[in-house]
């Protein structure tokens, strides 16, 4: 499922913060997490983006028997210009030390009225008899935080 979100500023404002290391880690920040730190990389035509954040999640309870509430996960985006005025991108998420995954495809293009970020997350967990529970829950947390994400970077922009 893709989360949709519509901005009333143009591209390039919703985009300086997106690629704003001080924005990223304070975002985190306020959403609650323990610790963030990022770094940006420009190369010729893609932005890499580097996050690794610290936080603590209520777990269900078939989980909380094998993963520790307090995770530290690392994030890779890669953010291309496109032919439209807009961006797109990928990006991975892994658990450190838990064989779980996410991935997504986003993009951040113009409307009439502003513009849209759009993002839709898969997820793998290999894990016997409980990868596909573990996926499902995975997703929620991913679009719940994704939305969270997204309200705060609202606020910010005013």
């Amino acid at each position: 499922m893709a989360v949709h979100y519509e901005f009333e500023q143009e591209v390039e404002s919703v985009l300086a913060l997106l690629m704003d290391p001080d924005f990223l880690v304070d975002r985190c920040l306020a959403l609650g997490e323990l610790e963030a730190s990022c770094e940006v990389e420009e190369f010729d035509d893609t932005t890499v983006i580097k996050l690794t954040r610290k936080l603590q999640r209520d777990l269900p309870r078939f989980l909380a028997k094998m993963m520790d509430s307090v995770q530290i996960i690392h994030i890779t985006e890669q953010w291309q210009a496109d032919d439209d005025g807009g961006w797109k991108g990928e990006y991975t998420f892994e658990v450190e030390g838990q064989p779980v995954a996410v991935g997504a495809r986003f993009e951040l293009y113009p409307t009439d009225a502003g513009c849209c970020y759009s993002i839709e997350h898969s997820a793998s967990a290999k894990i016997p008899l409980l990868g596909r529970r573990i996926e499902k829950f995975i997703l929620v947390q991913a679009e719940e935080g994704c939305a969270a994400e997204l309200d705060y970077l609202q606020q910010q922009l005013g």
